[in-house]
């Protein structure tokens, strides 16, 4: 629960600064379309290789949570 409510505070903050602060937001934009751009630049090997990235990660995250402390 402690780190539920500790994400949840970062992702907040995370937020508020994005909407004090223009030139970060836009820099942001511009990463983010720019992705996009690239995943339909290659649109079909991109997407598998995003997809195998995205499962290589979620592995690691719950191999990572099963250890014990």
């Amino acid at each position: 629960m402690l780190r539920f409510l500790t994400m949840c505070g970062l992702v907040g903050l995370g937020g508020g600064f994005l909407i004090i602060s223009p030139p970060l937001r836009s820099s942001l934009a511009d990463v983010c379309d720019r992705g996009q751009q690239i995943l339909q630049t290659y649109q079909p090997y991109s997407y598998v290789g995003l997809a195998a990235l995205m499962l290589v990660a979620f592995c690691s995250y719950m191999y990572r949570c099963s250890q014990p402390h």
